[in-house]
């Protein structure tokens, strides 16, 4: 079905354009290259989706990025979250490790990051990972996820400070006005 609209992901992993090659139709396509060194046509819309932790030089990556022109939404892992610094906890250790996060973010941070690399933030919300991939079996993570819930309802700045497992997703256009 043409729906006039053209999708491209692009990825630098071999492996991931290779597995997402399957899903290729007349809409969407899928690029085993840089985006950033890309000659394909700019966007009106780009996805990053837990992209930028991951990579070593990001305010680099973004400032080059920002230079597409283009309405871009994020969504960033909140990793920095009190209760897991209060506790010592190895959680970022963890991210690390496990997810190949090389940076670690607030919402605070994520957000004057990225103004202060010319992009205007039109708006932003919160997503809770356990929403996402459900919560684990048990009364007792069913009624902590109960509580965190709740906690979130009434104060999501709070929770979402407090808690891990909660992204910012944020739209932002490159600011035309610093190139």
């Amino acid at each position: 079905m043409d729906v006039g609209l053209d999708f491209r992901g692009f990825d630098i992993s071999p492996q991931a354009t290779s597995i997402a090659n399957k899903k290729e139709n007349a809409n969407l396509k899928f690029y085993n290259e840089d985006f950033l060194e890309s000659i394909v046509h700019p966007p009106d819309l780009l996805l990053l989706l837990d992209v930028f932790e991951h990579i070593s030089d990001y305010r680099g990556f973004l400032g080059s990025l920002r230079k597409k022109d283009a309405r871009v939404i994020f969504h960033i892992p909140l990793d920095i979250v009190a209760n897991e610094v209060l506790r010592k906890s190895d959680y970022m250790l963890y991210m690390h490790h496990k997810y190949g996060h090389l940076h670690f973010f607030t919402k605070e941070i994520a957000l004057i990051t990225l103004s202060d690399l010319g992009y205007d933030v039109i708006d932003y919300f919160y997503t809770d990972d356990l929403e996402i991939e459900g919560i684990p079996w048990g009364i007792r993570p069913k009624l902590s996820y109960g509580a965190r819930k709740m906690m979130f309802r009434l104060n999501p700045e709070f929770t979402a400070s407090l808690f891990k497992g909660y992204n910012l997703l944020v739209l932002a256009w490159g600011d035309r006005k610093q190139e």
